[in-house]
């Protein structure tokens, strides 16, 4: 195992994006154009702490278009609902949520493959 100061630095900086996002989402959750530009905003920041590396933006991307697709199939075919949908049964927001977590994934997953590597 290897663990570095920039590994540390980098997982000290994921956690904090991710732990910003759910401070967002916890706090904002009621105010669909508010949560929508901190998620937004977090994830300009996020992607330019990681030198917005094209194959994260391609991340960001796919996660949002997925990740808001498997809610719609789920909200469409009854198995739960949004109190707030603006958009085929979801939140303004949610694609921008999925899109933000789904680079922090990428980026915590390199991160601990990094530390656990002989």
């Amino acid at each position: 195992m290897r663990l570095t100061r920039q590994v540390g630095k980098e997982a000290a900086l994921e956690a904090a994006g991710f732990g910003a996002a759910v401070a967002e989402l916890a706090w904002c959750h009621r105010h669909a154009l508010l949560l929508t530009a901190l998620l937004v905003a977090t994830a300009a920041l996020t992607l330019g702490v990681f030198g917005f590396r094209r194959h994260l933006v391609a991340i960001y991307a796919i996660g949002g278009v997925l990740g808001s697709t498997a809610e719609i199939l789920g909200v469409r075919a009854g198995a739960w609902r949004y109190t707030a949908p603006h958009f085929l049964g979801i939140p303004v927001w949610l694609p921008f949520a999925w899109a933000l977590v789904s680079v922090l994934t990428v980026a915590i997953a390199a991160t601990a493959a990094e530390v656990m590597r002989p």
